[in-house]
């Protein structure tokens, strides 16, 4: 008896460490427990950018109101080019001290910065280019954080979902084969849905306006986006 035992631990941690637990008696008798990943990839159909003005004056007032006054014609831009009002959001709005010591710890020279920054939400992708020129023409000069997604990734999620479970199947197959025995019905579904995209970044902070304006406008491309699902799929064994 003692001997089955321990024979019996170290085949189950054998099958722990490849990923995939059978269980020949006790519990879940006669079951394989196998995981299987998919993926399904589409074009984006949605872009997200954040778009501000940042000012360093000693003059407080005069910093903050030339923050605003960009802004305002940011936004009033940017709706003529057709994004909607609710698709643009403020995300923050800073005025720090800039203080400059001197070597007697002192406060020698004081300067304000204050920064407001949007996220605009892109919903014609072809847009996304005429937005940041748009914006940086206006007198944006920080552009941070721009991302592409899909709006309604649930076409892609069932494609991706198929391919799991058919990757799933296909491991448990694959060892039932070799310990000569055959893959009954699922038993137990466990799923995780994840998704990637790529992340590009155009950081136009401290750039002096002359500079900016001068620049033509910046290519970009969304590339593809991936949704991918992880299943969990226990087997009974005949």
């Amino acid at each position: 008896m003692k001997r089955f035992l321990i024979i019996l631990a170290v085949f189950g941690l054998f099958a722990l460490t490849a990923g995939t637990a059978y269980a020949q008696e006790g519990g879940l008798n006669n079951t394989i427990t196998v995981s299987g990943v998919g993926s399904a990839s589409g074009e984006p159909d949605i872009a997200y950018i954040q778009v501000g003005a940042e000012r360093t004056d000693r003059d407080l007032g005069a910093a903050f109101n030339a923050t605003a006054t960009t802004m305002r014609a940011v936004f009033d831009a940017l709706t003529a080019l057709g994004i909607a009002p609710e698709d643009i959001q403020t995300t923050s709005l800073n005025v720090y001290p800039q203080d400059r010591y001197g070597s007697d710890g002192q406060i020698i020279e004081r300067q304000f910065q204050v920064s407001n920054v949007i996220q605009v939400t892109v919903r014609d992708i072809t847009q996304i280019e005429a937005v940041v020129t748009t914006a940086v023409a206006q007198g944006a000069n920080t552009v941070y954080n721009l991302s592409f997604g899909i709006d309604d990734s649930a076409a892609l999620e069932r494609q991706a979902r198929l391919a799991a479970v058919a990757d799933a199947r296909a491991r448990a197959e694959q060892l039932a084969a070799a310990l000569g025995v055959t893959v009954g019905r699922p038993l137990i579904v466990i799923e995780i849905v994840g998704g990637s995209r790529p992340v590009l970044q155009y950081l136009g902070g401290g750039m002096a306006m002359a500079a900016m304006e001068s620049m033509n406008s910046q290519p970009i491309s969304g590339g593809q986006l991936s949704v991918s699902v992880s299943v969990q799929i226990t087997f009974a064994l005949e």
